[in-house]
C-alpha cells in the first residue's frame, strides 16, 4: 500500500492530508496532531518547534512520497512570508519534497471523480495534492 502526504501552506498553517492505497481505492489516515502552525515567525522557539514536529512526523509516518502545493513567488496569488519560511523548513527534511504547481494538479484531476467531503474543507487542496501523488504523476 502506497502512503502519501499532501501539503498546502495557508497563512501560518500547514494543511496536511495522508492517503494510503491507490487512486481507485484509498483511505484517509487521521493525523496524529490537530495542526502544524507557527503563530509568531519571529519567535525562534516556535519556528524550531514547527521544524522538529515536521521532521518527526515525516520520520514516524514513512511516506512513499511527500508533496507541497507550490506557491507563487510573486503576483496576485503570491504566498506570504510565513508560508515561504514554512516551505523552507519543510524542505530541509531528509525526505524528497516535491513542489507541484496548482495548475498541474488541476489538469491531472480534472476528468477524474473523487470526494473532497472525506476531509475538512480547509484540507481540500492538500487532499488534491495527495490524490495527485496516488496517480503516480
Amino acid at each position: 500500500m502506497k502512503k502519501v502526504c499532501g501539503i498546502e501552506l495557508k497563512g501560518s498553517e500547514a494543511q496536511i492530508v495522508i492517503l494510503e492505497g491507490t487512486f481507485e481505492d484509498y483511505k484517509v489516515i487521521p493525523l496524529p496532531f490537530d495542526k502544524l502552525k507557527i503563530d509568531d515567525s519571529r519567535n525562534q522557539t516556535q519556528v524550531k518547534d514547527f521544524h522538529t514536529k515536521v521532521l518527526a512526523f515525516f520520520k514516524e509516518q514513512d511516506f512513499a512520497e511527500i508533496a507541497l502545493k507550490e506557491r507563487m513567488p510573486k503576483g496576485r496569488f503570491a504566498g506570504g512570508s510565513m508560508s515561504f519560511k514554512m516551505e523552507g523548513l519543510i524542505q530541509t527534511s531528509d525526505y524528497e519534497i516535491r513542489l507541484i504547481h496548482g495548475a498541474t494538479i488541476k489538469s491531472k484531476l480534472k476528468d477524474l471523480e473523487y470526494d473532497t467531503e472525506l476531509v475538512k474543507k480547509a484540507q481540500g487542496e492538500a487532499f488534491k495534492v495527495a490524490l495527485f501523488l496516488l496517480l503516480g504523476a
